[in-house]
């Protein structure tokens, strides 16, 4: 199977669900732009669950980076494959990594169910905020800041200054009411 082959099962049998919920946002191709890195698919509701594909056409060499960008954001994580990965990833991965295993038939198999991450890092997420997310949230908050202040500098201020569970709920918040994501 190629990528978009997973894909398109993935849409039609695990994410089914959040595609039809209104509560629910699913993002193809979500940038984490501090970790430079993408991931292929992300459920956006009362938390954030990332589903990296790996074809039997790709290569596993990326999934250390990958993984390490992934675990600073996500609350759940899930790697979804074909039979020739299985085992390797089963040896490879972190144990709250969810594993699922797509068949030529169009169905899926969860290996292993993802659990709650506990790596999430602050700095990371206020990261996933566009220019003008971040400033409404330092006002809502009365932050000081100036407003020449690079992103980072603003995240930096955001992350040490907002409880995590209360960042990743604005963020989710964000990301979910968006209406266009070719806006920066």
């Amino acid at each position: 199977m190629r990528d978009t082959d997973i894909r398109n099962i993935l849409k039609e049998t695990i994410l089914s669900k959040y595609y039809a919920d209104s509560g629910c946002r699913v993002v193809e191709e979500l940038e984490i732009p501090a970790a430079k890195a993408r991931i292929d698919m992300a459920v956006i509701n009362g938390h954030m669950h990332g589903f990296e594909i790996k074809s039997a056409r790709d290569t596993l060499k990326r999934i250390p980076s990958q993984l390490a960008a992934y675990s600073k954001v996500f609350d759940f994580l899930s790697i979804v494959t074909e039979e020739k990965y299985q085992r390797k990833l089963v040896d490879i991965l972190p144990t709250w990594v969810g594993i699922y295993i797509c068949q030529d038939n169009g169905t899926v198999d969860e290996i292993r169910p993802s659990t709650l991450n506990l790596s999430k890092e602050s700095f990371y997420i206020a990261k996933l905020l566009w220019r003008n997310e971040i400033l409404d949230l330092l006002s809502a908050n009365n932050f000081k800041y100036r407003k020449s202040d690079r992103n980072w500098i603003l995240c930096e201020l955001i992350a040490e200054n907002l409880p995590l569970e209360i960042l990743s709920q604005v963020v989710r918040t964000n990301l979910k009411n968006r209406i266009s994501w070719k806006l920066k």
